[in-house]
């Protein structure tokens, strides 16, 4: 089998599990699809009796002049025109409700899923992309699943019915009629094709787009301090450029569509309008019958032109739905045993073994044959470097990454042996770069224990230094703080992280680099808040300013991955190596 050959049949495979996945939400829904599809089928029969009728309504009435056959006609065609608004509402409204639950559950799954995944994933993608599938791709699945059924079943049944009709009538006429379709099918297979390759390609574009706008709104100060606007300016707008480009692509085929159904369409009309004229002059046909046929294929020509035009929708949807599906179909880079251990409680000993490490998207190779051991109970701190591995240490204890090689154990466990959630009950965590959520300052204390009384979140402040500060907002813990914290200072931000973190009563406290974003005066004040919380639990602090890890047990310098030396501040600088030569370049 050729390359070609193997590669259409992947594309084949591959579009029939997308298909199957996008079912599979649907299926729950199958007694309402039932519904709506005995709907359509009345509307379908409503409209093939409708256009049998019209013949003879026309011939009697304006032709024969029988005036009872006009009086059934205003009787009977407002109580055919009322179960024809019936059943199309009640497709309409099905369908609607069906593609919004459709939707509703993929969103639900895709905000689930995306947060069982591992760290690796959001650092292989870009939080803007997952933005555009969550958003624009979503909202074209949305509308291929409700509307797509809806107008396809109701036309093809409503073809089908007038096909019928018009096989009835004159079946040699029909025939003729029915050569619209291979052309059409092959002409839609074409575009549609086309239309799916601009989709996939705009739709990854609009991720680029979203980025752009993100990334310099994020950094929009640094943009205007180094007078960067006209370059920002101008990536943007080659990105947008591009973006118009491939819509443009969709939009052409798309325009295509509908033009050449005209065109086809005016062509079969033409040869009818011939043939039954030669018809009705040689007797072979009444006249009753010729307006039947004429409405029945003017009928018969919406619909057709309609699933045309729904091709366009049809590919676009598509296009979001796989790129919807490549992120379900992501797996944790971290995996969790079937059957993990439980930690009821901890001492709190960090036993590193052994452990080598390479992050996914780099080449060199972060820790290198990393061992030690953090006894409970003690400070130790980690410095060195920047790149030395210290960051890498914590997401390791935290279990963001597993080790390539050898091991790591909490109180003899190996992490690996343990559940995510479990373990990381029993770490609390602290960073340089505080996330707090745009809530109330009560809610982002407790994240990490949502049933936490008032009690215990006013004593972790207090233990924190914050509740002085918190207290003296207007609604005090009721305050919402705004995006990511905006209304409260770098040093009350990193107070309430610290809160955060206590309120768990953590066995083992992770502190990374946690003042190093403060002025002097509130590194000061954290620092002597982090202080009031260290005694009984074990601490890794990662640090860059020496002077907050003096007071710590043991110091663990890294160099390159390695641990190049340990011990406490004063016998390190009595060594007179790495640490005492950082120490002097700091002070």
């Amino acid at each position: 089998m050729s390359d070609m050959a193997l590669s259409r049949q992947e594309q084949k495979k591959r579009f029939g599990t997308l298909v199957k996945a996008l079912f599979t939400y649907a299926k729950p829904y199958k007694f309402r699809f039932a519904q709506a599809a005995a709907s359509m089928m009345l509307l379908a029969v409503i409209r093939g009796a409708v256009v049998y009728i019209l013949g003879p309504v026309i011939q009697g009435v304006f032709v024969d002049k029988k005036l009872e056959i006009l009086t059934l006609v205003v009787i009977g065609l407002p109580v055919i025109f009322a179960l024809r608004m019936a059943a199309e509402y009640t497709n309409a409204y099905l369908m609607s409700w069906i593609g919004q639950k459709v939707v509703q559950q993929i969103r639900d799954d895709l905000f689930n899923h995306i947060h069982r995944l591992s760290i690796e994933f959001y650092w292989r993608k870009r939080s803007s992309d997952v933005m555009s599938r969550v958003i624009n791709d979503l909202n074209n699945v949305q509308s291929a699943v409700q509307f797509i059924p809806l107008y396809a079943i109701r036309d093809v049944l409503t073809v089908t019915s007038l096909l019928g009709v018009l096989f009835y009538i004159n079946w040699r006429f029909a025939l003729v009629s029915l050569m619209i379709l291979p052309v059409a099918g092959i002409v839609l297979g074409i575009l549609g094709k086309k239309m799916r390759r601009a989709s996939e390609e705009s739709n990854i574009l609009v991720g680029e787009i979203s980025h752009k706008f993100q990334e310099s709104l994020q950094g929009i100060t640094v943009v205007k301090a180094f007078n960067y606007e006209d370059e920002a300016i101008r990536r943007f707008r080659a990105t947008n450029d591009s973006y118009f480009s491939k819509t443009m692509r969709y939009l052409r085929a798309t325009a295509m569509a509908g033009p050449l159904m005209e065109f086809l369409g005016g062509m079969i009309l033409i040869a009818v309008i011939y043939l039954g004229g030669k018809a009705i002059s040689a007797g072979a046909m009444t006249t009753a019958n010729f307006f039947s046929f004429v409405a029945g294929f003017f009928t018969a020509y919406m619909p057709l032109k309609n699933l045309a035009n729904l091709n366009a929708k049809l590919q676009l949807g598509l296009a979001s739905w796989e790129r919807i599906h490549q992120i379900l179909e992501e797996r944790p880079a971290v995996i969790v045993t079937s059957k993990p251990g439980n930690l009821a409680g901890l001492d709190g000993k960090i036993e590193f073994r052994n452990v080598n490490y390479k992050y996914p998207s780099r080449e060199t190779q972060v820790l290198k044959d990393l061992s030690f051991v953090i006894n409970p109970g003690e400070v130790a701190a980690l410095v060195g470097p920047s790149g030395s591995g210290k960051t890498t240490i914590i997401h390791l204890l935290l279990r963001f990454f597993d080790p390539l090689t050898g091991s790591i154990a909490v109180d003899g466990h190996d992490l690996r042996d343990l559940g995510t959630t479990d373990l990381r009950s029993h770490l609390g965590l602290v960073t340089q770069d505080t996330i707090l959520f745009d809530d109330t300052v009560f809610r982002n204390i407790t994240i990490g224990k949502p049933d936490a009384s008032r009690e215990e979140v006013a004593a972790a402040a207090k233990a924190a230094d914050a509740h002085a500060f918190i207290d003296a907002m207007p609604q005090g813990y009721e305050t919402v703080l705004g995006e990511r914290g905006i209304k409260l200072s770098g040093g009350q931000r990193q107070r309430l992280a610290i809160a955060r973190a206590i309120i768990k009563k953590p066995e083992i406290l992770l502190l990374d680099e946690a003042t190093s974003n403060l002025d002097t005066a509130s590194e000061q004040a954290v620092q002597s808040s982090i202080e009031k919380i260290l005694g009984g639990r074990t601490v890794v602090m990662v640090a860059h300013r020496l002077s907050t890890v003096r007071n710590a047990d043991r110091i663990f310098v890294l160099k390159k991955g390695e641990l190049a030396e340990t011990g406490s501040h004063q016998e390190l600088l009595a060594k007179g190596g790495i640490y005492r030569g950082l120490y002097e370049a700091q002070t």
